[in-house]
């Protein structure tokens, strides 16, 4: 999870350079800068596609490990360590969410930016000429692109430091 979010905000920055020079590029340029854009972009899917399935795995790994550490504490005969034991789990459970929320609004935050610059590809693809450079330059969609993609890296670096928070409390010490 973490490399692949390191991945995909860097890929964010890779996708909003390559659109900025599409959109700045001269007309004997414009395929060159297209096809940069439209790789960027394809690029950018497969990363929030790892992002999606991290998002599964945690969900289904999580409730395993939840599940052998109940069994686990379950057979502790001493009330006082069943308690202990109980009230970890308890914290970690609850530690363990908190993540898996994170995580989701990471994954789910990349929709618009996804579907917007996936509108940007098909357009400007479809009108590879100064004119439609021009056009979808001065779009507000345009002009957002950039503000959505920061929000995908502020949930993906939120999402980093609740995976990298829960890893300390689970993760035993060295000896």
């Amino acid at each position: 999870m973490q490399q692949n979010s390191e991945q995909a905000r860097k890929q964010i920055d890779a996708v909003l350079s390559s659109l900025d020079t599409l959109l700045n590029a001269s007309p004997g340029k414009l395929r060159e800068a297209f096809d940069r854009y439209n790789g960027a972009v394809k690029r950018m899917n497969d990363y929030a596609e790892k992002i999606r399935e991290n998002d599964s795995d945690l969900k289904k790994n999580g409730a395993a490990y939840l599940d052998q550490w109940k069994e686990t504490a379950s057979g502790v005969s001493d009330p006082e360590l069943r308690a202990i034991a109980q009230d970890r789990q308890n914290e970690i459970a609850d530690k363990g969410r908190s993540v898996r929320t994170t995580i989701t609004t990471a994954s789910e935050s990349f929709a618009a930016f996804l579907r917007d610059i996936g509108d940007i590809r098909k357009v400007i693809g479809n009108d590879l000429t100064p004119t439609g450079q021009d056009s979808v330059k001065n779009t507000q969609l345009v002009q957002n692109v950039e503000l959505e993609g920061a929000k995908v890296k502020d949930a993906l670096q939120n999402a980093e430091r609740a995976v990298s928070d829960l890893r300390s409390q689970i993760t035993p010490t060295g000896r």
